[in-house]
């Protein structure tokens, strides 16, 4: 059956994918992504960045399957490990012509608030504290988001990734955030986040 979790016939995926069926693409998704997330994984040992290439090599693989660019079925296996060692290596060699940049901890600076209560000050040590727990490339994305205002295109260009890798970023730190100052806040006393 098509739909086996072990062994899916991909020459049939491959053909549903190419005649526009979502389902067959999802599946050929479902089938590569942990090969891919532990290629690029152990070439990078980030788990984040892994996480982001995969995401990256997959956008990348189902355009190419929408296309019909999978020409030998026999060897889609190898056309998938190529176009993830493609975009493992384009990241490596962006990386080279871009370094990121050590982001000093001291340097992120968000403006500070008008009005200096005690509210707002333990506002801006839980904002710190969830800040601390990103990775120095995310805390670098919301620098550039939010206190240069840069758009996820320019964000991308200036950290050597790519825009959906920035955006993706850019989502997951501020999710983090928000989630941190959550849990801080429900676990501070008054149980809550005053508005």
């Amino acid at each position: 059956m098509v739909e086996s979790a072990e062994s899916p016939d991909l020459d049939l995926l491959l053909r549903r994918a190419a005649s526009g069926d979502p389902h067959a693409e999802r599946l050929l998704v479902e089938h590569f992504a942990p090969r891919i997330r532990a290629m690029a994984l152990a070439r990078t040992r980030d788990h984040d960045l892994a996480r982001d290439l995969t995401q990256e090599t997959l956008v990348a693989l189902v355009l190419a399957f929408r296309k019909g660019q999978v020409r030998d079925h026999d060897r889609v296996t190898a056309f998938v490990a190529g176009v993830a060692r493609n975009v493992i290596n384009n990241h490596k060699r962006r990386r080279l012509r871009h370094p990121e940049a050590q982001l000093d901890e001291n340097a992120v600076d968000f403006p500070a608030p008008s009005i200096d209560d005690a509210d707002t000050a333990e506002r801006r040590a839980m904002l710190a504290a969830a800040l601390a727990e990103l990775g120095p490339a995310d805390r670098e994305v919301l620098r550039l988001t939010l206190v240069e205002g840069l758009k996820s295109g320019e964000i991308a260009k200036r950290i050597g990734v790519s825009a959906e890798v920035a955006r993706t970023r850019k989502s997951r730190a501020l999710k983090r955030i928000l989630d941190v100052m959550a849990d801080r806040s429900r676990n501070a006393p008054g149980g809550h986040l005053q508005e």
